[in-house]
């Protein structure tokens, strides 16, 4: 049995970017009717002005922006979609929304007597999964604390790192924003009407 991620995120460090989430959903037919009903709602604001998605929906993009008239005429005709964010980056942002799946390999750890839990980590600055496994609790929280010791030893970095632990044992989501160094942590749900798997 698999489960299916629903990531919905600000692309880099535009305004609003700590404000990502993740839906899980059992299926991937109900993650891509999920995302469309997200797109159909966008598609009636003035203010979306691109819609990128690719052919199999696991990557969608879409550009908001308040000067929508200017990126109608700058867009595609005087400049590529991309250049045009980096050169109106305070008046746009673009969203990201990402289909990831959870292999049934990782849904294995819940069991009964089981306290662990596995996490999808999110790259908040590549927009993409940070990395390729799903750890558990403590391998999350060894693996982060190692990173902000190479990157930021500061009392900010480990006042954040601190953060970022009591969230992984205390809440569903965690997140860290240490210089060049952001994370999102989304614990991954035990699967319904499934006490075990073998």
């Amino acid at each position: 049995m698999k489960q299916y991620a629903v990531i919905h995120a600000v692309a880099g460090l535009f305004e609003g970017y700590s404000d990502t989430t993740c839906e899980f959903f059992p299926t991937r037919e109900a993650a891509e009717k999920h995302i469309k009903q997200l797109l159909d709602t966008y598609r009636e604001d003035e203010m979306c002005v691109n819609i990128d998605q690719s052919g199999d929906m696991m990557h969608t993009f879409v550009t908001m922006t308040r000067e929508y008239d200017d990126y109608h005429a700058c867009v595609p005709s005087d400049m590529e979609h991309d250049d045009w964010v980096a050169e109106n980056g305070d008046d746009c942002s673009v969203e990201v929304f990402r289909i990831i799946e959870i292999p049934t390999t990782v849904l294995c750890v819940y069991r009964v007597d089981s306290t662990e839990s596995c996490w999808l980590t999110w790259d908040q600055q590549n927009t993409t999964q940070a990395w390729e496994y799903f750890p558990l609790c403590m391998s999350l929280v060894a693996r982060v604390s190692s990173d902000v010791m190479d990157n930021d030893q500061s009392v900010h970095g480990l006042e954040q790192l601190t953060d970022f632990i009591s969230s992984v044992y205390y809440s569903n989501h965690a997140f860290i924003d240490v210089d060049d160094y952001v994370m999102h942590a989304f614990r991954i749900p035990k699967p319904q009407n499934s006490d075990s798997h073998e």
